[in-house]
Formats: structure tokens, sequence, C-alpha cells
């Protein structure tokens, strides 16, 4: 069964509520809610969380609390594994992904170089957070790369992953989004759970159901751009942003996952056709990437 954990946005106060009583067991909350977005220094809502003893008192929720470090590429820069660590530390999350990267299609040595720094930076993060639990965040231009980078998460104990296909989906390009579910599913071969963060279509879920869970900010999001879902469909609502259609749109985000996951054990022995991707196949196109690197 996929499980699904809402993002909930810690420095809009009407949207601090809105995902209570749907009985989730984990909802994630995200670093760049709680520093200025042109400093990176800790903001207003920080300090209130401080003041409350951590991000559990703040929300008032005793399940888990995934801290995302996925961040806008120009905050990467402002940021070392000691700033991480401090606000890791003051909100007190159970889980936070590792460090973030800027790695895009086709900039292979950037990505590669990237790579690199962020690895380097949770391998003294981790030491550093001893009261929070690290989801490895997969990142890379390459099957090799996201291979690599599996691997090394792996080698200092990482059993949980997380992949963000957000920006695979940003501009509704099929390719890039053929893209997102190969590249999801060569992880999902390597790792024994993997998230999906980004993953908020409604009309793809079933497709991307080998995960173990998917995280989505699009309840709100959608609301923002004036739209209400109805069932996996969207609509214009009319009128200007409403708290209100926040919560409807998470309430049938609910809804639509509980529907897919029914319909997941409706397909015979569990697993669905395009998600039979051969070894040979697979050893296949990493030879492929390779060759055509050199070239």
């Amino acid at each position: 069964m996929v499980k699904f954990y809402p993002v909930v946005k810690l420095n809009e106060p009407s949207l601090l509520a809105v995902w209570k009583g749907q009985g989730f067991d984990c909802i994630v909350v995200r670093l760049q809610d709680v520093i200025s977005l042109r400093t990176g220094k800790p903001n207003k809502t920080f300090y209130q969380i401080k003041e409350c003893g951590g991000v559990h008192n703040f929300l008032d929720f005793d399940g888990k609390i995934i801290l995302s470090l996925i961040m806008k590429d120009e905050l990467l820069p402002k940021f070392d594994e000691v700033r991480y660590s401090e606000l890791i530390n003051t909100l007190n999350p159970d889980l936070f992904t590792t460090v973030d990267a800027e790695t895009y299609e086709h900039e292979f040595y950037t990505s590669k170089n990237e790579v690199k720094r962020s690895s380097i930076e949770t391998l003294k993060l981790i030491k550093l957070c001893p009261n929070s639990k690290p989801i490895g965040q997969v990142k890379g231009s390459s099957k090799k790369h996201l291979y690599s980078h599996i691997q090394l998460l792996k080698s200092i104990g990482i059993t949980d992953f997380v992949f963000h296909v957000g920006d695979f989906f940003r501009n509704g390009s099929p390719n890039m989004i053929s893209k997102a579910k190969d590249y999801s599913l060569f992880i999902k071969k390597h790792v024994d759970s993997l998230i999906l963060y980004g993953m908020g279509c409604q009309k793809r879920l079933l497709e991307f159901s080998f995960a173990d869970a998917y995280v989505t900010f699009n309840h709100f999001v959608k609301a923002v751009n004036g739209k209400k879902y109805a069932g996996p469909c969207e609509y214009n609502y009319g009128g200007g942003y409403k708290p209100e259609v926040v919560k409807d749109n998470l309430t049938q985000i609910v809804k639509n996952m509980s529907k897919t996951n029914y319909q997941k054990k409706l397909i015979k022995g569990g697993v669905c056709p395009w998600e039979a991707v051969t070894e040979e196949k697979e050893r296949a196109m990493l030879a492929q990437e390779a060759i055509m690197k050199e070239e």
C-alpha cells in the first residue's frame, strides 16, 4: 500500500491545522519555510518553534515528522553541515532528508561535483544530528550517478530513500515524466523503501504505485492557482486563494490515494506490466549511458 505524507507549510498559520483529522501518521515540513529565502538565516517561524521546544510541540503532533532539506538552488551555497545541524537539532524532527544538490539533465560534470559535495556534507551532518534519522535523498543526472549515490548512502547505514520527482513533472513534458518513472523504478530496485517527493499528479498515482509513499504540496499549490480537485481531475473554482480549498484538496487527495491502493490490489500478481524491468535491460541502459558520456 502506498502511503501519503502531506507537506505542512510551517510559516502559514491558516494552514497549520488543515491536515488534522485525516489520520496521518507521518507529515513533512520544509526547512525552507523556517529560513529567510534571501539570507538563509532563521526566520520568525523558526524562533516560534524553538520557543515551543520543537516542531512536534509546535504542531501538537505525536506522529512522525520528516524535515525536508530540499530547497531552492540559490539557497544551497548559504548552508554547510554546521548550519544545517543547528536548525535540525532545534526543530528536532524524527527524520530529515540528506543534503540537497543541483543536478540537471545533460549537465554531467556539474551534477557529479554537486553529488560529491552533498555527500561530503551529509557524512558530516549525520554525526552532528544524533537525535534524528537521515533519509537518503538520491541525486544524479544519470542512472550511474544515482546508483553510486545510493551505494554511498547505504554504506553509512541509510535504508530509507527519497527521490524528488516534482521537477520532472513541473512542465508537463511526457519525456520528463517518463524519465521520472524510469529513474524511480531504477532506484526502487536498489533500496528497501522509496518516497517520491513532489508526486502530486492525481492522474498518475497508480502509475507510480511501486513506491512506498508519496509526498506532495499540491493541495496548497492548486488552491493558490485557483484550482480544486474533483476526483483525479481539477477545475477552476473562481475567486482568490482560500485556506478551506487547501483542506478540500487535501481531503480529495486522501480519497484518491485510497482508491489507488484498492485498484492496485486488482492487478494480477500485484505487479503492473510496466514495472517489469529486467536485469539485462537495466545493464544495457547503463552501458549505453556510459558510451554516450564518453562520446
